[in-house]
């Protein structure tokens, strides 16, 4: 469980919940162990046919049980964090007891016992794994407990611990960039993000995308703008089939994003090479036009339908700092005659 709500939260869970059920693979998010509030985020139940679909995936260590835990930038890996989580993987054992409980103890046959057997063969250590997905990567605790928890460094980004049952620590941004680690990898950060979303719009990954720009607010919002306003220049390579993704994205531009200062200036800054190469295309996905249509966007939710004479008057200003002044009080606003728009410019 994630210290504060973000984007990565509800986003990953139902991504990854997806991801297993394509596949024919039993998942349960947020399975409660002990009591309220302490859950697992996804608990996976895989048959051997199942773990034969994920040898060629980041996912291959799978057993029978698996407790997948997923830790974003503002929820780092502690050492407490990861008692709690060894806590509740323990935890999965004790389901165990529902079942025993269905059988009366006193009349136990060779039968019964195998049965018993076969429906708590998931509880038992040897078929359980757990594996914790760090955005950041746990440095601290690492070092602290390589003394006591031996975590073996098996490839680039993950470790593994088989003491007591097998334990993953997974850091998707030292993955590396090929198809079994694509699953992880929209949760990567830095030259990693910047390198993988590259791949995706190259091989119409879009359901990759989709994840990425879900949750890249809360993992690397800058990384993520500045590829997208790269698209421009990548038309060759670009797959086909992105084209409609990414013009669905651009219509369906959350307004959060345009609150955040890095990607304004990625955008200033876009614009600005536009004029200076002199290409419309430059000034098509320029600061002015994306913020003139976020701008009547959030008017059309609020106050449709909008005059004609307010959207000529936002399309023909090129003062972007007023712009966001009007936007600003878009969102304040409980009527348009409140936003300013009305009023005529001297």
């Amino acid at each position: 469980m994630t210290a504060s709500h973000e984007p990565f939260d509800d986003s990953t869970k139902a991504f990854y919940r997806q991801f297993f059920e394509n596949k024919g693979i039993a998942v349960e998010t947020e399975r409660e162990v002990f009591f309220r509030g302490r859950s697992i985020d996804l608990v996976v139940t895989c048959t051997d046919s199942d773990n034969t679909q994920l040898q060629n995936t980041v996912f291959s260590h799978f057993r029978k049980l698996n407790a997948l835990e997923l830790k974003g930038i503002h929820d780092p890996l502690t050492i407490l964090d990861y008692n709690l989580i060894m806590m509740r993987a323990w935890g999965l054992g004790a389901l165990a007891s529902e079942v025993d409980d269905e059988i009366n103890s006193d009349t136990l046959d060779e039968e019964t016992t195998d049965e018993l057997d076969n429906r708590t063969f998931n509880a038992y250590p040897s078929q359980r794994t757990l594996t914790i997905v760090c955005v950041t990567k746990p440095i601290k605790l690492l070092n602290k407990m390589k003394n006591e928890v031996i975590f073996v460094k098996q490839d680039e980004g993950i470790y593994n611990c088989e003491e007591g049952f097998s334990q993953w620590i997974i850091c998707p941004s030292e993955l590396a960039l090929i198809e079994k680690n694509y699953p992880l990898l929209p949760l990567a950060r830095g030259k990693k993000l910047s390198a993988f979303i590259s791949l995706c719009l190259r091989e119409g990954l879009t359901n990759y995308l989709q994840l990425i720009i879900d949750i890249g607010l809360a993992t690397d919002p800058k990384v993520i703008w500045e590829k997208i306003l790269e698209i421009k220049q990548m038309k060759p390579q670009i797959h086909e089939e992105t084209w409609p993704y990414i013009e669905r994205y651009f219509r369906e531009l959350p307004e959060q994003m345009w609150r955040i200062g890095v990607i304004r200036e990625a955008l200033a800054e876009s614009e600005w090479r536009g004029h200076e190469v002199g290409k419309d295309e430059g000034k098509h996905w320029g600061a002015l036009h994306a913020q003139q249509r976020t701008l009547i966007r959030q008017l059309q939710r609020k106050f449709s339908p909008i005059p004609d004479s307010v959207r000529k008057k936002i399309e023909s200003s090129e003062d972007i700092d007023q712009l966001d002044n009007w936007l600003d009080q878009v969102i304040a606003a409980d009527s348009l005659t409140n936003t300013g728009l009305l009023t005529t410019d001297k």
